[in-house]
């Protein structure tokens, strides 16, 4: 069985999580469109930060 292995992710990996983790978080003042999907854009922010850690390249 193998191990995971992780890595730090990619900047510009790192900067699209961090940008959709703030849209989510701060998106109520901006728009109610985005507050009501703020729960999506923070999950799918932190997803993508997680995925660059474990996966090779991203």
């Amino acid at each position: 069985m193998s191990s995971l292995k992780t890595q730090a992710p990619k900047m510009i990996t790192v900067v699209i999580s961090l940008v959709l983790v703030l849209i989510a978080l701060l998106g109520a003042t901006v728009s109610p469109a985005i507050a009501d999907n703020g729960d999506w854009l923070l999950l799918i922010g932190y997803i993508i930060l997680v995925v660059g850690v474990f996966v090779k390249g991203v």
